[in-house]
């Protein structure tokens, strides 16, 4: 943090002020992403990307050679025809996010809490949930989807279309297709709602997380794997009700999604290949004080960073909806 940082408590103010100095800003400061860390799911398969935090600027290019085709068979005394490289860009813009909290002296002198670091690990939360929500909002962005049981779209998904096998060899047949590769060379990930593993768990191929040989590579929140495909469970994967509210966390997230016929809760489990999604970060997100306010009566606690997300490979995402 930069020296300059100052206490939210003005020297010369009430004489029984604490300051907050910058030795103790910068412990909350690590305090923050560590509390952030285990809620973190999606930023986990994510390109993560960071010259921007050593290079001006507002965005990434992702360059994209397009695959050389053609025959290559020569014949003696015809010289070789040539061909032009083909590419083409991705581009992921940073932008600024912060949150801030408001605390006042006299909660700190009276609560029986440590109210700055309950700040700080709220704020540690909100940043994770927020991150992760922008990721798995640009994966849903994708144009590949897997409909439950014989359903041809979401009006027609029905009270027993669950996630199940048979789904997700349909959603790894596309990644397949495309030519995704595996995370790490080993497996696709899927994101899946806890309402979804419910019937994955009974299928006699299932394999726990916790019998795993390495369970030191288990992904954070990874509950089992199915074939060659890991599933993490997380309550951010989104569901829309009969009436089109998006839901995710158990909070109505003020979208709607509206599909006329709608009979059922819908939930849209993600699967995704490497180099799906990629994450710029310029300033990763830290705590930060506002100086003094009201002679020291009032402290404000924010987290600030800069980053941007953006689909990059849309041919590496599958969505898979069901009841």
């Amino acid at each position: 943090m930069p020296d300059n940082i100052t206490s939210a408590v003005a020297s010369g103010g009430t004489p029984n002020a604490v300051p907050i100095t910058p030795a103790i800003i910068e412990v909350y400061s690590r305090e923050i992403l560590f509390q952030a860390q285990p809620l973190l799911r999606f930023e986990q398969i994510a390109s993560r990307k960071e010259e921007l935090s050593v290079m001006p600027g507002r965005t990434i290019n992702f360059l994209r050679y397009a695959a050389l085709t053609g025959d290559a068979a020569l014949v003696e005394n015809v010289d070789m025809e040539t061909d032009n490289l083909t590419a083409s860009q991705i581009q992921i813009t940073v932008s600024e996010h912060g949150k801030a909290l408001q605390v006042t002296e006299f909660a700190l002198r009276t609560a029986f809490t440590d109210i700055l670091s309950d700040s700080a690990t709220m704020l540690g939360h909100h940043m994770a949930k927020y991150r992760d929500g922008m990721i798995r909002d640009e994966l849903l962005t994708a144009s590949n989807v897997v409909y439950a049981g014989i359903a041809t779209g979401r009006d027609s998904i029905g009270a027993t279309d669950y996630f199940d096998t048979e789904m997700v060899k349909d959603m790894v047949e596309i990644l397949a297709t495309n030519k995704a590769p595996k995370i790490n060379g080993d497996a696709y990930i899927c994101f899946i709602h806890p309402h979804q593993a419910r019937r994955l768990r009974d299928d006699e191929h299932w394999v726990d997380a916790s019998h795993y040989g390495a369970p030191d590579q288990i992904f954070r929140g990874e509950i089992g794997r199915y074939e060659d495909v890991r599933f993490i469970e997380t309550t951010m994967i989104p569901y829309i009700d009969a009436s089109g509210n998006v839901w995710a966390d158990g909070l109505d997230t003020g979208v709607d999604d509206v599909t006329a016929g709608q009979t059922e809760d819908v939930y849209r489990a993600i699967m995704v290949g490497d180099h799906s999604i990629g994450l710029a970060v310029s300033l990763e997100a830290e705590l930060r004080d506002d100086g003094v306010h009201d002679f020291g009566r009032r402290h404000k606690l924010a987290w600030y960073g800069i980053w941007g997300v953006g689909l990059i490979e849309g041919g590496h995402v599958v969505i898979g909806e069901s009841a």
